[in-house]
């Protein structure tokens, strides 16, 4: 889902999208579109919070 707002994890304003795991409102750049999680929750599903997100 997207949405306008700020994120929740970085803090930019513009275009938004909700974690599928945490419903969490994010931007594109703290947000993976393929797995539909934010970047919180990718590394805690990997099990790697130094993992780096891309």
């Amino acid at each position: 889902m997207e949405v306008s707002g700020i994120c929740s994890i970085c803090g930019r304003p513009g275009k938004m999208y909700t974690c599928t795991l945490c419903g969490s409102i994010i931007c594109g750049k703290c947000y993976n579109i393929q797995k539909a999680v934010c970047k919180s929750c990718e590394s805690f599903k990997t099990g790697d919070s130094n993992k780096s997100f891309k």
